[in-house]
């Protein structure tokens, strides 16, 4: 019996060593942040995988500090393609190198010391899995609204609670290599604004997995950015909240937002958020910025990333 068990323990300690995990974190100009994620990635308590850094031409001393670390981490310079390019990067990497698992994030995320160990112990759960977001300022908050839920967040963490079909992405975000072969990888020209959720869609739609959080994996990270407003005056209609984005940049979320209303929802969905805009952009007095949202929205219902 004892050498039946030493054996079943030495077959689980080779199955484990096997198993290849790749951690791909996207920078761009935020090297203070970047040095902390790599901090807390070190102090993992399980240390069976590898970093890849993917550098989206930072300018603000990022590439000159990871040349020095070049034994340690894996590193991949490229022009500034967004976050979504910079996990499509990572994602090819991940299978032309032949892991395993991938394991995603942000270089202003903080994962917890514990959090890939806890992630693997759920591996088997769902080809989908996440950690828990909590405000990185501060850890009594949700980074990001929870959903799906009654549970308070202290309830979630002493229980250590799945939570089935809702998550964070890309914020401590774990994949089975088997999910990416099925939908494939992240749509690049999505810049930002928008990647993480259509990934996340497709996956349910086309692999039909259940994306779950796992309550016991921290992640720490700033709180959601961007700044939510009724449509409508005084709050006349229920859950009529739209997002409002930099205007420097909002013509990558509106146009994501049309791909992903097109490919994910019902025309009828998709009329009650147009409606929603162009009422919120007229209330505003918003005329220029609702000409962009138009032209750039209906581009992306067409997939029109030109």
């Amino acid at each position: 019996i004892e050498a039946t068990n030493h054996y079943q323990k030495l077959k689980i300690q080779v199955k484990m060593k096997t198993e290849k995990i790749l951690c791909v974190v996207v920078t761009y100009n935020r090297l203070a942040h970047l040095k902390e994620c790599l901090a807390a990635l070190s102090a993992q308590s399980c240390k069976n995988f590898d970093i890849l850094i993917v550098n989206n031409g930072s300018t603000d001393g990022t590439r000159e500090f990871l040349q020095m670390l070049v034994s340690k981490y894996i590193v991949i310079n490229q022009d500034n393609v967004g976050g979504a390019g910079g996990f499509y990067t990572g994602m090819k990497y991940m299978l032309d190198n032949k892991y395993d698992y991938l394991w995603m994030m942000d270089d202003d995320g903080v994962p917890d010391e514990c959090q890939l160990e806890q992630l693997l112990k759920y591996k088997d759960v769902s080809w989908y899995l996440n950690a828990l977001v909590l405000d990185k300022d501060d850890n009594q908050k949700l980074a990001f609204p929870l959903q799906n839920t009654k549970l308070s967040l202290q309830q979630i963490i002493q229980k250590g609670e799945i939570i089935t079909n809702f998550v964070h992405p890309f914020n401590g975000t774990f994949l089975n290599v088997e999910l990416l072969k099925k939908i494939g990888l992240i749509k690049k020209e999505m810049f930002i604004w928008g990647d993480e959720k259509e990934y996340t869609l497709r996956a349910i739609k086309i692999a039909n997995v259940v994306p779950t959080t796992i309550a016991a994996a921290i992640h720490y990270h700033p709180k959601e950015k961007g700044d939510k407003e009724n449509a409508f005056p005084f709050g006349w209609f229920p859950n009529d909240k739209i997002i409002v984005k930099p205007e420097s940049l909002s013509c990558f979320y509106y146009r994501n937002l049309g791909y992903i209303d097109a490919t994910y929802f019902s025309r009828l969905k998709s009329a009650k958020w147009i409606f929603c805009h162009i009422i919120y952009f007229l209330r505003k007095n918003k005329i220029t910025e609702l000409e962009k949202y138009l032209v750039n929205y209906f581009a992306g219902r067409n997939n029109n990333y030109k």
